[in-house]
């Protein structure tokens, strides 16, 4: 089984975020089924305003990544 780290924002913030808004969680992907691949991020892009304006608490922080 293959593990993935999901940053999850805990709580919206006013200026500069904090490490104590954010979340590192852990969770266990499953196999991938039939025409699925498995991609490794190796770079990850994450825009400040997506945690202000398009996300909830609780919601995965969400980017554009490099992946092999």
């Amino acid at each position: 089984m293959v593990q993935a780290k999901v940053w999850i924002l805990t709580k919206h913030f006013e200026g500069f975020p904090k490490d104590s808004d954010f979340e590192l969680k852990v969770e266990e992907l499953p196999e991938p089924k039939h025409g699925e691949v498995l991609l490794e991020a190796v770079f990850l892009s994450v825009d400040p305003y997506m945690s202000r304006v398009r996300m909830k608490e609780g919601d995965a922080m969400i980017g554009t990544q490099v992946a092999k």
